[in-house]
């Protein structure tokens, strides 16, 4: 199979992904899954499996539907989360095919040098940049949740003290704290009202966040509307530690500033160093593209600064954690 042929197959194999997750379902389909989903919703001690896009997908979303089964595979390899479908700013699948685009690049490149077995790096550069993405994505929002939860926090613990319900002081949070914290308490608000058991909408808002303090105010609740105790007493506690570890974190990041910087200027060297060799003599620059052994040189050039640039984001990352 030549490159002509192979490209062909992969942009074919694209399209047909696409026009599946295009395909609406009919109305008898729609209809099932509204009669679940108000099924579901409308039973006081109903089991709701979060992980069910009934419950979860966003309503502009709405018109994009996959087979749930290949929707779970497709989650779990191209690593978007079924629970934060409304996070997104579009349907997954719309964000995953972009991402196809330099997947086919780095193909096209890649079989330019080894022939048609260059192919096979396509699907992985496609995987590895839509996991990118949507880890992004979860650790933007991520952040935003970690560093609002104290003003929460705080906001529970006056209004409990106020006198008022602790459902109606979670409702409170839900109008008064701006996005992304408003509505997850939004959606915990809702779930309550529709008769959901406190104990499984808390679970959810803390397996929705994937924050490790979100459990602890799940915990803390369930306890104070299982056993009774001094729930202002607790959660004044638990925000004072969030905030701490808040500040402690953006001091971290100031103190890392200067290795992220290095990173910067690391990445910046090799483009600004070829620039100035293309000015000064092209052609000892151009040999890198014409040349079958430059492609080589080139290709290892970007692997390992790819690696040595993501090894440092790593260990920032993980020494701010």
């Amino acid at each position: 199979m030549n490159g002509a042929a192979a490209l062909l197959l992969a942009l074919l194999l694209g399209i047909g992904l696409a026009l599946w997750g295009l395909h609406s379902t009919g109305s008898r389909g729609r209809g099932r899954r509204l009669a679940a989903r108000f099924a579901a919703h409308s039973l006081p001690h109903a089991r709701v499996r979060m992980q069910s896009r009934l419950a979860q997908k966003a309503p502009r979303a709405t018109w994009l539907r996959i087979p749930e089964p290949l929707e779970a595979r497709l989650a779990a390899i191209f690593g978007w989360d079924l629970e934060r479908l409304d996070q997104y700013p579009a349907a997954p699948a719309l964000l995953v095919l972009p991402c196809a685009v330099p997947g086919l690049v780095a193909g096209a490149y890649a079989s330019s040098m080894l022939g048609g077995f260059g192919w096979a790096i396509a699907f992985p550069v496609w995987i590895l940049l839509a996991r990118m993405v949507f880890g992004a994505m979860h650790r933007r929002r991520a952040d935003a949740l970690y560093r609002q939860l104290p003003d929460a926090l705080g906001m529970v613990v006056r209004a409990v003290r106020a006198g008022i319900p602790v459902v109606e002081a979670l409702r409170t949070v839900s109008r008064e704290v701006p996005e992304p914290t408003g509505g997850e308490f939004r959606r915990l608000s809702d779930q309550l009202a529709i008769g959901i058991p406190m104990e499984e909408a808390l679970r959810r808002l803390a397996r929705r966040s994937g924050l490790p303090e979100y459990r602890f105010f799940a915990v803390s609740l369930t306890l104070q509307n299982s056993a009774g105790g001094n729930l202002t007493e607790t959660l004044d506690n638990l925000a004072d530690v969030v905030r701490k570890r808040v500040a402690t974190r953006l001091r971290g990041h100031a103190l890392a500033s200067q290795a992220r910087a290095s990173a910067y200027v690391l990445s910046a060297v090799p483009l600004l160093a070829a620039s100035a060799l293309l000015l000064i003599n092209p052609g000892y620059v151009l040999i890198l593209f014409r040349d079958a052994r430059g492609n080589m040189v080139l290709l290892a050039a970007i692997a390992s600064l790819a690696v040595g640039l993501g090894s440092m984001k790593a260990i920032i990352r993980r020494s701010l954690t």
